[in-house]
């Protein structure tokens, strides 16, 4: 049996692993977001259609097939 000590203990090691865990994610992935509009990030050349192309803030060119800018 392990006393209630043991048991705190434990607990917060746990949660500290969990926290630390938290903050490292949380870096990666700030990291790797852009740093300026999502426009720079968007492919419009490979939208093929219009709902989409018009979703993302392009304007949409009609044709076989149409193309969005």
């Amino acid at each position: 049996m392990q006393s209630a000590i043991v048991q705190m203990i434990l607990i917060v090691v746990g949660i500290a692993a969990a926290a630390i865990v938290s903050i490292i994610v949380y870096a990666q992935l700030s990291s790797n977001a852009p740093d300026t509009d999502m426009d720079d990030n968007i492919d419009k050349t490979r939208i093929t259609t219009e709902s989409l192309c018009k979703a993302v803030g392009g304007t949409w060119t009609a044709g076989t097939p149409g193309t969005c800018a």
